[in-house]
């Protein structure tokens, strides 16, 4: 714990020792209170609280022309430390929270400033199921679980150094797939928090380069591993290969293909029984080399016995092209609010 404590002390302080006249750094604290989204009736009961929640942040931006051209914006990023109450603590307990984020501006005027925070974590849950003393609670199975959250924000400048910030969050925490059950939760959160700012810089006047009009191609591979019916640990891949379009702004669309292979589906040996082949069509959110998409797939077939009640699912993925060809991201499945699992992804742009 000492050396984690360590650890977190100088990634959140180095940018100060490193700074210079074009970067910024700042500190938050906020608190939030929300509510969980019961995605499935044997959920409802379980989930009548609301969760609050204290949070510590630490953001750092750079306003060089190369930073702000990886998103096309000027944006932080950060690290952030907080504990969820879910404010049921015979079932659901508690959720200590590391996380790290990237946040661009979407606007600003003045002292008004609108971002979108983005990131994912580290969730470490203190209730989790127990088939016998804590059946109602299915959200989650495991202690170690991952974070996912997408947070609008409004920052208003009081002063100099100081600033007040409201924000709208909607989190995820599961467990990837590595342990059932995985339903996962969902819980949208109001916030309202303070900011110190240690540093400030002007920010430049940047020309943006113009919309491209082309088609952009690329393949993508996915991996984890999945608790198999027989026991132990089974690999579950995928290939991808999309295009899609920039329309305008930061935003694209675009569709593909997937091919799957999950081992740890009980299934006959023959191919068309083994793969899951699926179509979908894309969102993309654009931020320079940052892709946030959100997928819509269609089953093309899959084995017997496995999503019977569903004809679609979803896919959040985000992605960052390190270099002119490679891809680099992590993705979330879900059936609706349902997650099923966690992936991590390698592409390559054509």
């Amino acid at each position: 714990m000492k050396r984690l404590l360590v650890f977190l002390v100088i990634l959140i302080f180095l940018p100060l020792v490193c700074q210079s006249q074009s970067s910024v750094h700042r500190f938050g604290l906020e608190g939030q209170y929300g509510w969980i989204l019961a995605h499935n009736p044997e959920l409802e009961e379980v989930a009548q609280s609301n969760p609050v929640s204290i949070g510590f942040s630490a953001q750092w931006m750079r306003t060089s022309r190369k930073n702000w051209e990886a998103c096309n914006c000027f944006h932080y990023l950060g690290l952030s430390l907080s504990v969820v109450d879910f404010q049921n603590p015979e079932e659901l307990g508690q959720a200590l929270n590391l996380a790290g984020s990237f946040e661009p501006f979407i606007f600003r005027s003045g002292r008004l400033a609108g971002s979108i925070s983005t990131g994912m974590g580290i969730s470490y849950i203190t209730k989790i199921y127990d088939p016998i003393e804590n059946p109602r609670n299915t959200f989650f199975s495991a202690p170690i679980s991952f974070l996912l959250f997408v947070t609008p924000k409004i920052t208003y400048e009081l002063s100099s150094n100081w600033a007040i910030q409201g924000s709208l969050s909607y989190s995820h925490i599961s467990n990837g797939g590595q342990r059932q059950p995985n339903r996962g939760m969902n819980f949208p959160m109001f916030g309202l928090g303070v900011l110190h700012y240690t540093r400030k810089a002007d920010f430049p006047d940047y020309e943006k380069n113009p919309i491209s009009k082309q088609w952009f191609y690329y393949a993508e591979v996915s991996f984890n591993t999945r608790e198999s019916e027989n026991g132990g640990r089974q690999p579950n891949f995928s290939l991808t290969g999309a295009a899609f379009r920039q329309l305008a702004g930061i935003i694209g669309l675009g569709g593909g293909l997937e091919l799957a292979k999950d081992f740890s589906l009980p299934v006959e040996s023959n191919l068309s029984e083994a793969l899951i082949p699926g179509v979908f069509v894309e969102n993309h959110f654009l931020f320079g080399k940052f892709d946030f998409s959100q997928r819509m797939v269609k089953y093309l077939s899959k084995p017997k016995g496995y999503q019977e009640d569903h004809a679609f699912y979803q896919r959040y993925l985000i992605s960052y092209s390190a270099g002119k060809s490679l891809r680099l991201g992590a993705g979330l499945k879900t059936h609706g609010h349902v997650a099923e699992f966690l992936d991590f992804r390698i592409g390559w742009n054509f």
